[in-house]
């Protein structure tokens, strides 16, 4: 990944068993992500914001560089490279 290029979304969620499948998916493919929010829970799963408590929280939104956005997106639908099983 250059420093220039930009990121994009390619998916946010708020299911933590879901987080941790994408970055299964996304590592085993050799996609460099980022994510954001990851670290608004709490050992309560929740989030904090002043004195309102979602139990929720904030949705965890992974961002990988522009020139792989399509192809995560396949990979992400699907749940395989997209070059496997076609």
């Amino acid at each position: 990944m250059q420093n220039e290029e930009s990121l994009e979304v390619v998916l946010e969620t708020i299911d933590p068993t879901e987080v941790a499948i994408i970055k299964s998916l996304l590592e085993g493919s050799g996609i460099p992500y980022l994510t954001r929010a990851e670290d608004q829970y709490d050992a309560f799963r929740g989030a904090f914001r002043g004195t309102v408590f979602s139990p929720l929280g904030r949705p965890v939104a992974f961002l990988v560089p522009a020139s792989m956005a399509e192809e995560a997106r396949l990979l992400l639908q699907k749940g395989k490279p997209p070059d496997e099983g076609m």
